[in-house]
């Protein structure tokens, strides 16, 4: 009788305790686990350089005065390693070597969808990642002083690392934005390397 009672007495701890410590499994981070707490979607913002890197004619006397660009973007994490981002930038540059009837000076927004490849790793108290990313979207270029506005379509490719404590990072970028550049007399292919620094926030 007295194993009985033990028996039953077992059993009811069981039922009791076993949905608590299940849920508070499911609940707590892996130990091992390299993705942070704050992980489903990361904002960011940045400010850098912008550096045209092909010359715009054949003899390599046009091609374009260090600018400046900055940009915002928010990426949703798939999982530990894959996220897809989407973008916006604001960049300025200047022509110079040759003859721009107006302003040789640019405005340049572009748009763009990314996907993100990166590699957490733990960092002390924080989370360094390294990370891939390339996209495709649009570039739109102003000729300042005048109502000249053009659009082409653009491709994007690029690598970063950002090192994160809790939901706060800081982020450092580079990244080629590919299109074609057919305005004022020229036809080539531009690169312009827009390489940034910032800040991100994850919830």
């Amino acid at each position: 009788m007295l194993n009985r009672s033990m028996s039953l007495l077992s059993l009811a701890l069981v039922l009791v305790v076993a949905p608590s410590a299940l849920r508070a499994q499911i609940s707590a981070p892996l130990a091992g686990s390299s993705r942070p707490v704050y992980d489903r979607f990361t904002v960011g913002g940045a400010f850098g350089g912008l550096s045209g890197a092909a010359n715009l004619n054949q003899a390599g006397t046009a091609d374009w005065r260090l600018g400046w660009a900055a940009s915002l973007n928010a990426t949703g994490w798939v999982n530990d390693y894959v996220g897809v981002r989407a973008g916006a930038g604001w960049g300025q540059d200047s022509i110079r070597g040759t003859t721009v009837t107006g302003r040789g000076k640019l405005n340049k927004f572009t748009y763009d969808a990314d996907v993100v490849l990166r590699y957490p790793l733990r960092a002390g108290s924080g989370t360094v990642s390294p990370y891939l990313l390339g996209g495709l979207g649009a570039i739109s270029v102003h000729q300042l002083g005048s109502d000249s506005t053009w659009s082409k379509f653009a491709g994007n490719y690029g690598v970063g690392f950002e090192y994160r404590f809790r939901r706060i990072g800081v982020r450092a970028e580079g990244r080629d934005f590919v299109y074609k550049f057919d305005r004022y007399g020229f036809d080539k292919t531009q690169h312009d390397i827009a390489w940034q620094g910032g800040l991100t926030l994850s919830f």
